[in-house]
């Protein structure tokens, strides 16, 4: 739709109080509950956007500033960070609009912006405390991680679980040495983290854009999303490297990690499709949502199916085509 064809009058009269606090809401959301919290990021910008998009820019400023200023009591570099991450996603919903870009566009531009956000932000810290933002944060990490050997609550649920003192050693180290390689995941965990804030925010923006009238590119039915074959690549790629004993040289390291961020954003990619496989069988059986639901939640509790078995559900229904899909 073009932009200067939008009926913007409904949007006109959002109350701006009402706007700031669903900013202010989705922030508390994302800092302090882990799954919620990815819903938070991603409708953070939504109240600014809408402004926005109705020639409120001041309005809409003042939304992203005011909403923002919680994170003051927390870490006070992140509020510039987090006011320009809001107004450059509004800004690109706004130029969607104006010029009809699609859904592409529109995605990869918002997960640039949040590396961008990412980037500006450890420049920040990095000026401001005059310390390399990676390097002492990988150290105080380590330093913590070091220091949970020798707490005593740790050391009490090992020694009640492994009553062999060489067991507990070799228990404790082992769990010290998966979480000391957690720092090095950050990459591949970020690229996973952003992908789904900016498909849920654009499903959001889609959702209630057309309560005003505003038309988005709609988003395929999550029962028909697919990949391409070759994606199995990218699982091979991570694999490859994590199988091979490289001993303790550092090439072998570099590319164990490597290997791990590969298997993190390829594992989620195929962990997605593989829910939709099974989505679009329950609507080849007219499963009805509720039962959807309770055997999802179901399985959850049978950790080794939701890892593997669902992803490589999604893995083989590239050649299997389970929901009878038409590619090419």
């Amino acid at each position: 739709m073009p932009f200067e064809n939008l009926d913007k009058s409904k949007i006109k009269k959002l109350n701006l109080a009402l706007l700031i606090l669903f900013t202010a809401i989705a922030l508390v959301l994302n800092i302090f509950f882990p799954f919620p919290g990815l819903i938070g990021f991603a409708f953070l910008p939504i109240p600014a956007t809408l402004l926005i998009i109705a020639g409120r820019v001041r309005d809409g400023v003042i939304c992203a500033v005011v909403g923002c200023l919680l994170l003051l009591f927390l870490n006070y570099l992140l509020v510039p960070a987090a006011i320009l991450l809001i107004i450059s996603i509004a800004f690109v919903f706004k130029e969607a609009i104006q010029k009809e870009k699609s859904l592409k566009w529109i995605m990869g531009s918002n997960f640039g912006i949040l590396w961008g956000a990412v980037i500006l932000y450890t420049l920040l810290v990095s000026a401001v405390d005059r310390v390399n933002f990676f390097s002492q944060s990988l150290s105080n990490y380590n330093s913590y991680i070091d220091q949970l050997g020798n707490d005593s609550s740790i050391s009490g649920y090992y020694s009640s679980i492994f009553t062999d003192g060489a067991q507990f050693d070799a228990a404790l180290q082992q769990t010290l040495g998966i979480l000391k390689l957690v720092p090095y995941v950050v990459p591949g965990t970020l690229i996973v983290f952003f992908a789904l804030a900016v498909l849920l925010n654009y499903w959001g923006c889609h959702t209630l854009f057309r309560k005003y009238g505003i038309e988005l590119e709609a988003p395929k039915l999550f029962r028909k999303w697919d990949l391409p074959w070759y994606y199995v690549w990218g699982i091979i790629a991570g694999l490859v490297p994590v199988l091979i004993p490289w001993g303790s040289s550092a090439t072998g390291r570099v590319l164990d990690i490597i290997g791990y961020n590969l298997i993190i954003i390829f594992g989620v990619l195929y962990f997605v499709l593989g829910i939709s496989v099974l989505w679009g069988i329950f609507d080849r059986f007219k499963v009805s949502f509720i039962w959807r639901i309770v055997f999802l939640v179901f399985m959850g509790f049978f950790l080794v199916f939701m890892v593997f078995l669902i992803p490589l559900l999604g893995l083989i229904d590239i050649w299997a085509n389970f929901r009878k899909l038409k590619r090419a």
